[in-house]
């Protein structure tokens, strides 16, 4: 055994020198990297700092642009600050403001695998829509349909920040409309199969699977449902049956391995559109609890990195949403920087799906930008 390393050589200690000394980074950068990375900071003769966490105030997502040009957008990220459905935990209407403070708390706009999404395509931040005031569910949801459905009109591709779950009817609607039925992606604690017949009043945040089935803007057997557990399942275990979706609970999920998961989900949903819905009451509470209805035995953060991880290359990702968000009970910051990161896999995703089907990559501009760069 040793007790001591022999010193390391002068022609290491050289080499290390010569790198500390003169190495940047930029030379082992991609010219696409290097590219956004240098349009970034010489926007307007401003740009936009990229490696600070401070004065991002007047950018929206992700240090999206503020917009609502809708028809010069390829992807609109928009806040639904809706909470009037949420079963447990509320606050969700102040959810997509904090989130989109946080969201900017990374550090740059590049993806763990070098992908640089608003380089892919022009993004916007279309602010809240401002459903405060209403004072009715329905009304709330009404309204945030009809932006949803002139949103997807003009062509652009919706990333939706909840709100409690009710914010997912306006956009398959919007979609389905678009498109035809769709496929969607699913995670969540509970089914969401609510029909009216159990339960008359449709604008809650339970019921907008079945209200799309039944207008025809989803295809039930192109759904697939991960993460299923908790007392409410035995009340729509057998709804999903005789609606025909694909449903793993959470433990199936541990017991069959994120491989196989990945695996049926690209069975399910084929190569046509696909939305996917993410509740955050998917994930445990020890991996996130700020949310409406927290379960336990749960799925974990890495989980769901990993079956993102292995699909997003091969499904035909149209539009998503997040949702759940509850940062009142969120009082250590840890819940957001996780419903961030998973928003950013997804929005990352959203981008690169987009740029593929229009054939060309189109880049965002801040017509508004007012950071500064540091070098």
């Amino acid at each position: 055994m040793k007790n001591k390393w022999e010193p390391m050589s002068r022609e290491k200690l050289a080499i290390y020198n010569k790198i500390n000394d003169t190495f940047v980074g930029h030379e082992t950068m991609s010219e696409d990297i290097l590219a956004h990375a240098e349009r970034m900071q010489t926007i307007n003769g401003k740009g936009i700092e990229l490696l600070s966490y401070l004065n991002k105030d007047y950018l929206g997502f992700f240090m999206s642009p503020f917009s609502r040009d809708i028809k010069n957008a390829d992807i609109v990220i928009a806040g639904i600050p809706i909470e009037g459905s949420s079963p447990i935990n509320s606050s969700h209407k102040l959810a997509p403001t904090e989130l989109r403070k946080v969201s900017k708390l990374g550090m740059g706009t590049v993806t763990d695998d070098m992908k640089a999404p608003f380089e892919m395509c022009r993004v916007i931040d279309y602010g809240n829509i401002d459903v405060f005031g209403q004072f009715e569910l329905k009304k709330e949801i009404d309204l945030a349909e009809k932006h949803l459905l002139d949103i997807v009109a003009a062509g652009a591709d919706p990333f939706l920040i909840g709100g409690d779950h009710s914010i997912t009817w306006p956009p398959l609607r919007a979609l389905g409309e678009k498109y035809g039925p769709l496929s969607v992606i699913h995670f969540d604690a509970h089914y969401d199969l609510t029909t009216k017949a159990q339960f008359a009043y449709e604008y809650t945040s339970g019921s907008y699977f079945a209200r799309a089935f039944a207008g025809g803007y989803v295809d039930p057997e192109r759904v697939i449902q991960i993460g299923i557990r908790g007392k409410q399942t035995f009340l729509l275990q057998e709804i999903a049956k005789q609606f025909g979706t694909n449903s793993f609970t959470a433990d199936e999920v541990w017991d069959l391995g994120t491989d196989v998961i990945a695996d049926k989900i690209l069975e399910v949903v084929g190569d046509g559109p696909t939305y996917l819905t993410f509740d955050l009451d998917s994930l445990d509470p020890s991996c996130h609890v700020s949310n409406s209805g927290p379960e336990p035995f749960g799925l974990t953060t890495r989980q769901v990195y990993d079956i993102i991880r292995k699909i997003r290359d091969k499904v035909n990702l149209v539009g998503a949403d997040i949702s759940e968000y509850a940062p009142m009970y969120d009082a250590n910051g840890r819940d957001a920087i996780v419903t961030c990161g998973i928003a950013w896999k997804i929005f990352a995703w959203l981008c690169t799906k987009r740029a593929e089907r229009q054939g060309e990559w189109r880049k965002t501009e801040w017509p508004m930008a007012m950071g500064y760069a540091s070098i």
